[in-house]
């Protein structure tokens, strides 16, 4: 459960009919009738009574129809429609290119690239849908066969996009011959009805979702599939997903998905990775820019009039003045459309913008005044391991050391600098390196720039956003937290919970879920468990606190500091209660009466026989119980 700054919990379009043959290994109808059988059952009879007598409506349409997806009512499980919509569409591009190999082999490489990416695509999500997505509707329609014949579809797939990639790694560039681009069609057009027919069997189940289930449960089972896809994937999926969309299926994807994801950091991390442009959908944040806008378009107004202010704009002049944030105030304040917590928020963040843009100011000059190299703190390599000349700090073992623009300083790390420096560094802020063997100072990357050193690297991972280089240990970046973490990655040893806003381990699929449970101190150390570097240990009443404070709490308490309940099974120690107080005599004017008591762990009140310090609770039989 360790982390680099934070801790983990342990524990539309219609199928393309075509009559080109296929290929002797491959027989299309012995598939569709062995594997591809969803359509011919209503997938309505999953969900139990309870949740279809919810909306009764869906139940008159005609059995084993297909669903089209309704995409003008916005909900969670239309994050899945428009993948499977973009998964079509990528695959009859395919199959388009593969057409074309015979007159230009040319083509080839781009073939393989698209292919490439589609199959890693397809393959990402049919492991959602199987070890998440379907898992968490049939716990939500009481029914433990509703995927069956999808993950046998699945895998066939996966299977059919083995056997081209084999062929593929067959074939080359330079020998492109036209036994392989025939097999390359066939399967290329098995593959693309196959596919089709799959994504309308499937959609049917969905559609269904979409019905009979509330907008909570769909983003319960979106969110458990989203949980478990890696930032690298995302990062390339993205993209490629909008690519397939029209512009409003796009900012209703992108809307769905902040939607889904609102109790974690996932738009901030799409912001610092820059994979959508950056355009905020934070009403506070439009204001911001359009506020900032209109003062600039003033000031260039007021300059034409004057002749003044040309060319002579410097970093305090963007700043706007007092009578123009009073200005602006006023017209933040009066902007109906606007939420009144967004005016608050936007207001405070104009009457700070003076300090920022001083603040910015202060940090460029210091960066511009050391980016020659010349007073630099710390220019020398710091070792790990000094006998074994391994470069690094206590944290991390890497080749390089970071530029900290707010003292002007030179880390081996961002933890370094924080335990040496009485301040906090903002990881954004990082913007440059030093390669410990060339000593140069140059951009963050992965690579040292230099000719000198051949562009070596600075560590096996490295991370863009954290800043983070490290040659040990197995690292990944969550795109949810948009934090760096030690693990092999999502769906791999963890998922995240969007709910909890947290990192746990796969055992921990189900779970006491608690909004944003991590977004709170240790109840021992009062430490920020969120970006804690320490274990975290998950009570059995939801509660969170690190490993060690709950080793040396438990030595004398066993009721959670927060809640009082029980923070384990405590049956042993309450017989041993049981057995000690009926060798206890009580005093003749204490027998029969009663104390009127409180259970903390079943919160029932009830009545004990007198005692000074133990009272028994007459339903659950804890001890765990506090005098009313």
């Amino acid at each position: 459960m360790e982390g680099d700054a934070d801790p983990h919990v342990k524990g539309e379009d219609p199928p393309c009919s075509s009559s080109t043959s296929h290929p002797p290994s491959v027989s299309l109808k012995e598939s569709k009738s062995r594997n591809f059988n969803m359509g011919k059952a209503d997938p309505r009879v999953f969900f139990s009574s309870s949740s279809s007598t919810r909306h009764d409506s869906a139940r008159v349409r005609a059995r084993g129809t297909r669903r089209v997806p309704d995409l003008s009512r916005p909900a969670p499980v239309d994050v899945i429609f428009s993948f499977h919509k973009a998964l079509i569409k990528s695959m009859r591009d395919v199959v388009g290119t593969s057409l074309e190999l015979g007159e230009n082999p040319g083509l080839f490489r781009e073939f393989v690239l698209s292919f490439r990416l589609l199959r890693s695509f397809y393959k990402v999500h049919s492991d959602a849908e199987d070890e998440s997505g379907f898992p968490a509707m049939e716990e939500l329609a009481k029914d433990q066969n509703m995927g069956l014949s999808f993950y046998d579809d699945h895998k066939f797939v996966n299977e059919l996009f083995g056997s081209l990639s084999e062929i593929l790694e067959e074939a080359s560039e330079g020998q492109l011959m036209s036994d392989y681009v025939t097999r390359v069609q066939n399967i290329c057009h098995s593959l693309q009805t196959l596919l089709s027919e799959h994504v309308q069997n499937e959609e049917m189940v969905w559609a269904i979702c979409k019905e009979l289930l509330s907008a909570e449960e769909q983003e319960r089972i979106v969110g458990s599939i989203l949980g478990r896809t890696r930032a690298e994937i995302l990062r390339d999926m993205i993209p490629w997903l909008l690519k397939y969309l029209t512009s409003q299926e796009q900012q209703c994807l992108m809307s769905t998905l902040q939607q889904i994801t609102r109790n974690t950091n996932f738009w901030e991390w799409l912001k610092n990775s820059g994979v959508v442009p950056q355009q905020s959908q934070d009403p506070v944040e439009n204001i911001r820019s359009s506020l900032s806008r209109d003062i600039l378009n003033q000031r260039d107004h007021r300059d034409d009039d004057t002749g003044e202010g040309k060319g002579t704009e410097t970093a305090e002049s963007l700043v706007p003045s007092r009578d123009e944030l009073e200005t602006e105030i006023r017209r933040a304040s009066s902007d109906s459309p606007v939420d009144v917590q967004e005016k608050l928020t936007a207001t405070q963040n104009l009457l700070t913008s003076r300090y920022d843009g001083a603040r910015q100011k202060s940090g460029s000059e210091l960066e511009n005044r050391s980016s020659d190299g010349e007073d630099i703190s710390g220019r020398s390599p710091s070792y790990r391991n000094i006998a074994a000349k391994a470069f690094g700090c206590k944290h991390y073992k890497s080749n390089c050391k970071l530029f900290m623009p707010c003292c002007s300083q030179l880390y081996p790390c961002r933890r370094c600098h924080d335990e040496m420096s009485d301040h906090l560094i903002d990881r954004v802020l990082i913007t440059k390196m030093m390669c410990m063997t060339c000593l140069e100072v140059q951009p963050v990357g992965p690579s040292c720039s230099t000719t000198s050193c051949d562009t070596s690297s600075m560590a096996k991972y490295y991370c863009l956003i954290c800043k983070i280089f490290d040659d040990e240990r197995e690292i990944y970046h969550c795109p949810f937290c948009n934090l760096c973490r030690v693990g092999k990655g999502l769906g791999v040893d963890y998922f995240h919970c969007m709910n909890c806003n947290a990192c746990m381990s796969r055992s921990l699929s189900v779970h006491i879920c608690r909004e944003k449970c991590f977004e709170d101190n240790c109840p021992i150390c009062h430490e920020y468990i969120f970006t804690s570097h320490m274990p975290v240990k998950a009570l059995r009443c939801g509660h969170l606190m690190h490993s060690s404070c709950f080793k040396e709490f438990t030595c004398t308490h066993y009721a959670c500091p927060i809640c009082s309940k029980s923070l384990g099974d405590m049956q042993a120690y309450f017989e041993m209660l049981d057995e000690l107080l009926a060798e206890e005599k009580i005093p003749d004017e204490y027998r029969g009466i009663t104390q009127e008591i409180l259970c903390n762990d079943c919160e029932k009140r009830g009545n004990s026989t007198f005692h000074w310090l133990y009272h028994k609770c007459p339903y659950c039989g804890s001890y765990n119980t506090r005098l009313l």
